[in-house]
């Protein structure tokens, strides 16, 4: 007789197998992110002149606790780097155990590996506790280099073990979330919407409990990990309310496993009208609607991100008044208003522009995802052809590219004119944001020819992105040579607003971006589906 657990240790044997890239590329990337920027904090608040600074101009911004809650002991160097850090440890994590369990439950099911794993000898929370344990390892991995990078710092231990433990619990809370959101779709898409939606929501609760400095906070899981005070007064009963909802959560995704048909999902999908317009039937239309919700999800996010990041810079000259090394890090006087506000500009350009790679190079992955899920062979055996289809692809990137790209110039603009009272820059900080695009469409273009060539290496794709986000990030702080600094398209394109716009770095990537197109679409159109 065999238990509902049965095989659980093989399929986390499997997990582990198909993802010996995808895992350490996470915790690499994201953990040496958050160590790097915990070691790069200390050496610049290093009087109690400069920590003093920082917490009268960050510390008591609304900006600043939409955007990373009320960290407690902001006044102390330990309080900095938890500050510093959280919203790329707390989101990063968040993130990554979405993916990996999402990855790992319903889109096995949506592909059928699962039922022909199922037709063995495995029972049937076996698949679940698997992705749970997985999530689980992910998510203490992390937790331990946030830790181990603190204490590397020479922070405080108490403080450094809190902090870490509080990330990790966030984490195995939004593991939970993500399994019990694998139960409720009949699709990966629809369980990552899911999850993302809660981690938004999350977030943004969060946020503006802080802001308004209410129990708001005690709604969201992340405000109960930051409410375990690291650094300051140190306090682990928030920690039982990440457990105990974590428990809740992971006992409903093992009822819902049981009271639902395998495969399906408790969230049925919509029934579709009875005939499609005729732009639905084009590749474009169909690739595009295919993408809608991907299209939707991004401009929301991206909208607000860009407004949240103009509406911090009227705080941008206080933070340098009260540390000048910020003003020489980015290599400008401290007296000179403009400049550091220009200055800011292009980091929040730059940044901006490689969280767009991220949206890029999952739209032309979908290309793959069709091809591995079977549906490619029915779209192809109709008029379509492999050109059309991959050119439906690249247009519907391409095109969505402009478009987020646009409004993250806009609500960038709009952030920038309530705080400053300045609608003067519009059309140029729009204009800004639209000089980085070719850089975006370079690594969109690999993802092409990736998927063209070397079908199976598609996973590649995320490498780019993962070096572009460490190079626009650290590549200053660690001091890059040129030779790696230049093999970002991003290191090569004018510096605006800083410096004016140049075309021929632009008009030569855009070039790179057509060759390796044409190299993709070489590839896809002389190979057989699904292989190399």
């Amino acid at each position: 007789m065999s238990s509902p657990l049965t095989g659980t240790r093989h399929l986390l044997r499997l997990v582990l197998r198909r993802d010996r890239f995808r895992l350490p590329l996470w915790v690499v990337g994201l953990g040496g992110m958050i160590t790097a920027s915990a070691l790069a904090v200390p050496p610049i608040y290093d009087s109690p002149e400069k920590i003093a600074g920082y917490a009268s101009a960050v510390g008591t911004s609304p900006v600043s606790y939409l955007m990373s809650g009320r960290q407690a002991a902001i006044d102390t160097i330990g309080g900095i780097v938890a500050n510093e850090i959280s919203q790329v440890a707390q989101l990063g994590i968040c993130l990554m155990v979405m993916f990996l369990v999402v990855r790992h439950t319903r889109a096995e099911e949506e592909s059928g590996r699962a039922e022909l794993v199922r037709s063995a000898v495995v029972g049937r929370h076996a698949a679940t506790l698997a992705g749970l344990l997985y999530g689980v390892g992910a998510a203490v991995l992390i937790g331990a280099i946030t830790t181990t990078s603190m204490l590397a710092t020479g922070l405080d231990g108490a403080g450094s073990v809190t902090y870490g433990v509080g990330l990790t619990l966030l984490g195995l809370c939004y593991v939970a979330i993500s399994l019990v959101a694998a139960q409720l779709s009949v699709s990966a898409r629809g369980a990552l919407g899911l999850a993302g939606a809660m981690i938004a929501i999350g977030y943004v609760v969060r946020g503006v409990g802080a802001m308004q400095d209410s129990a708001l906070v005690w709604a969201s899981p992340f405000g109960w990990a930051q409410r375990m005070d690291a650094f300051g007064e140190e306090q682990w009963w928030p920690a039982l309310l990440l457990v105990t909802v974590t428990a809740a959560l992971l006992a409903l995704a093992a009822w819902l496993t049981v009271h639902r048909d395998f495969g399906g999902g408790l969230l049925q999908s919509r029934p579709g009208q009875p005939r499609a317009s005729r732009f639905l039937g084009t590749p474009i239309g169909l690739t595009l609607r295919m993408q809608r919700g991907l299209l939707i999800g991004w401009a929301i996010g991206l909208t607000a991100l860009g407004l949240l990041y103009g509406a911090v810079i009227p705080t941008i000259p206080d933070l340098v008044a009260s540390n000048p090394d910020i003003a020489r890090a980015i290599g400008v006087s401290a007296d000179a208003e403009q400049a550091l506000i220009d200055a800011f500009l292009r980091y929040i350009f730059v940044f901006m522009a490689v969280i767009l790679t991220a949206f890029a190079v999952t739209s032309v992955l979908r290309l793959h995802g069709e091809e591995e899920s079977g549906r490619t062979e029915a779209i192809l055996a109709t008029r379509v052809t492999r050109t059309s289809w991959v050119r439906a692809a690249v247009v519907v990137t391409g095109l969505g590219t402009l478009l987020l790209s646009l409004l993250m110039g806009l609500g960038l603009a709009a952030g920038y004119g309530l705080g400053m009272g300045e609608w003067d820059r519009v059309a140029e900080q729009v204009g800004g944001q639209l000089s980085y695009v070719p850089g975006v469409l370079v690594v969109a273009a690999l993802a092409v020819a990736i998927v063209g060539l070397w079908p199976r290496r598609s996973a590649f794709a995320w490498i780019a992105v993962a070096f572009v986000f460490f190079q626009v990030m650290l590549g200053e702080t660690l001091r890059l040579p040129d030779l790696v600094d230049g093999v970002s398209p991003f290191w090569h394109l004018s510096e605006v607003p800083v410096e004016p716009l140049e075309a021929l770095p632009a008009l030569t990537e855009l070039g790179i971006v057509t060759v390796l197109v044409m190299l993709g679409l070489w590839g896809y159109r002389r190979r057989d589906l699904g292989r190399s």
